[in-house]
């Protein structure tokens, strides 16, 4: 499911604090660049112990990904938060794939927000995304890990 980088929707959360990144599909370009190593090295972890707090609905598979007979594109079903002190960053668990396998660059401000991001599920975090959830999904109370 396609959202442009830095929109304030994307299939998990909207608003004015909201930026997507990473919700990419085949019918729509996107930007390449190298990243440095540090950087895919935080986003994994990020990705690997993400906070979530609701079910994905499915998993999305890579557009980009040749197939054929007995081949599966690569998948995922989850979603990493990345509150910053401006804009809660939403992205699919895609992300590192995209960035690994086909050169996508992501915008230097979500860059720069997974590098100072503490641990997924820190009380840190929690700290730093509850401004946000409240805002993002009024009315719902914060799951706490």
């Amino acid at each position: 499911m396609y959202f442009p980088d830095m929109g304030e929707e994307c299939q998990v959360g909207r608003g004015p604090e909201v930026r997507a990144v990473g919700w990419l599909d085949i019918a729509h370009p996107f930007t390449r660049g190298a990243v440095e190593p540090s950087f895919v090295e935080a986003l994994q972890q990020h990705v690997k112990t993400a906070w979530a707090p609701f079910a994905a609905a499915g998993p999305h598979f890579c557009q980009f990904c040749p197939t054929g007979p007995g081949q599966r594109p690569a998948g995922g079903a989850g979603n990493v938060w990345i509150p910053s002190a401006h804009h809660l960053f939403i992205a699919p668990e895609l992300i590192v794939h995209y960035i690994t396998a086909h050169g996508y660059r992501p915008p230097d401000t979500f860059i720069e927000a997974v590098l100072a991001c503490p641990p997924q599920k820190s009380p840190e975090y929690i700290e730093r995304l509850r401004p946000f959830y409240t805002r993002v999904y009024p009315g719902a109370d914060l799951p706490i890990p």
